[in-house]
């Protein structure tokens, strides 16, 4: 299906139109930003950013398959047959093409945020809802200002789902992006110490994820966390947005509750929850992963599912095809030199409640596959401001409270924390590279290897080593 069409093009930017030269039978099939990126009948919205101005890479995006461009300046392309639409504000004419895009969709519109756990949730919906019909679910972690209504523009208008993942690094940037989605139902997977040096503290946090209830259409539906710290907060906020909100959570008082979860191997769990009109009737699906946090927030797609009223048996059979996906928990069972071990690869990026979770996840795998150690190789925390050193020592907390039976610290922060664990219990290296040389040496066979750090610690690199393949993140 065409994306847009000229008319449609027109009526969306309105006001924002200054001239344009586009072909009474021009089509648009992909929206994007990013002149880099290969598509087939492509619009170029050239966006001033702080760094970049895309006025400079229109002849990029036409070589790149653009058959059109949305400027404020005015430019002539070397491609002759790149249309343009000039307008007063190229940004604003984003926000404008997602405002329409949103109104001419009859789709049941989900957004989803948190601490951790947001893209995650996002794919798992986005894979039990396909089963249902056409859905749209935001693509990697296009989750902000830019990446929101961009997703919102390539919105398809014959969808039957739209799944909208928001970010945040400071407060007043979710409400905006809430507001342009308009969802039926927000969802807040959970709050912790994420990017906490732009707030004040904890509880700033969580006011900002909040801001995904203010955009909720009239009936709109609110979903929380109710094992979380921040639950009546959270409450409160979405009972002030929402027409009605529920809960989800291993707390028996959760409408949707999480009460055990059984692994019958490295990827695969069975998952046993209760509804609240039949809070006795425990029900179960598969799902293709033994990961912990997964597991959990897995209770959110069968929440969603019952709230609007969908078919749950058929989505939530799509969660034994769930793939993890490298460095978001995915599982590999490798042999190096002799020795057999299962790591764990959960490098993506690393916060305190995505470390417990991990680690928990880790301590299940041991038990579930019987193997004797658990090592986890866990690099810094970054982004945590003036509370680093007692994140940090959370984590290392943690190391100790869990009894985890060795740790590789990698990075000043990690090495700084260790000193409050136990003589031989780790070993501390500055960077991923040096602890990628001596992993070999630390590892024992049968053991259950957990790797995590923020993007910036590269811990992928220690998977690199032991599987002698280049990493995909």
């Amino acid at each position: 299906m065409t994306l847009w069409t000229k008319q449609e093009l027109i009526a969306a930017l309105s006001d924002e139109l200054l001239q344009h030269n586009m072909a009474d039978n021009l089509v648009v099939d992909e929206v994007v930003i990013d002149s880099r990126k290969q598509v087939k009948n492509g619009l170029f919205i050239a966006i001033k950013g702080e760094n970049n101005d895309g006025h400079k890479f229109i002849d990029q995006a036409a070589q790149n398959g653009c058959r059109l461009a949305i400027v404020q300046e005015n430019i002539v392309s070397q491609n002759s047959s790149l249309n343009t639409i000039l307008v007063r504000d190229s940004f604003v004419a984003l926000y404008k093409l997602a405002q329409f895009s949103r109104a001419r969709s009859t789709a049941k519109i989900i957004a989803v945020t948190g601490s951790v756990g947001k893209t995650g949730t996002k794919e798992m919906l986005k894979l039990a809802f396909s089963a249902l019909g056409k859905t749209f679910a935001t693509p990697g972690n296009l989750n902000n200002h830019f990446g929101v209504p961009l997703c919102l523009a390539n919105f398809s208008a014959d969808c039957a789902y739209g799944i909208f993942e928001m970010g945040m690094n400071h407060l007043n940037e979710i409400e905006p992006l809430s507001r342009l989605a308009r969802p039926h139902l927000a969802i807040i997977t959970t709050v912790g110490p994420v990017h906490i040096e732009f707030f004040k503290n904890e509880e700033e946090i969580a006011l900002a994820k909040s801001e995904i209830f203010a955009g909720l259409e009239p009936q709109g539906v609110a979903l929380i966390n109710h094992d979380n710290h921040h639950f009546e907060f959270l409450k409160k906020r979405a009972d002030f947005f929402a027409k009605k909100f529920f809960t989800f959570g291993k707390n028996p008082g959760s409408d949707y509750s999480l009460k055990y979860s059984k692994i019958k191997d490295v990827n695969t769990s069975e998952v046993f929850f209760t509804k609240p009109n039949n809070p006795n009737d425990v029900e179960k699906f598969e799902i293709a992963t033994s990961n912990k946090a997964a597991i959990f927030n897995s209770i959110i797609i069968a929440a969603t599912l019952d709230i609007l009223g969908e078919d749950a048996q058929t989505a939530l059979a799509q969660l034994k095809k769930l793939q993890d996906t490298a460095g978001r928990g995915k599982v590999l069972v490798q042999k190096y030199n002799d020795k057999n071990i299962t790591i764990i690869d959960d490098t993506y990026n690393a916060s305190v409640p995505s470390i417990k979770a991990g680690l928990e996840h880790a301590l299940e795998l041991k038990s579930a596959l019987g193997k004797k150690r658990v090592v986890a190789a866990l690099g810094d925390m970054l982004e945590l401001g003036e509370k680093s050193v007692e994140l940090h020592e959370e984590v290392t907390n943690y190391l100790s409270a869990l009894h985890i039976d060795f740790a590789i610290l990698v990075g000043s922060n990690m090495t700084l924390a260790a000193n409050k664990l136990p003589e031989n219990s780790y070993h501390t290296f500055p960077d991923s590279v040096a602890a990628s040389l001596e992993i070999q040496d630390l590892l024992r066979d049968g053991d259950i290897l957990y790797v995590k750090g923020s993007r910036g610690t590269k811990m992928e690199k220690i998977i690199e080593k032991l599987t002698n393949e280049k990493s995909a993140h």
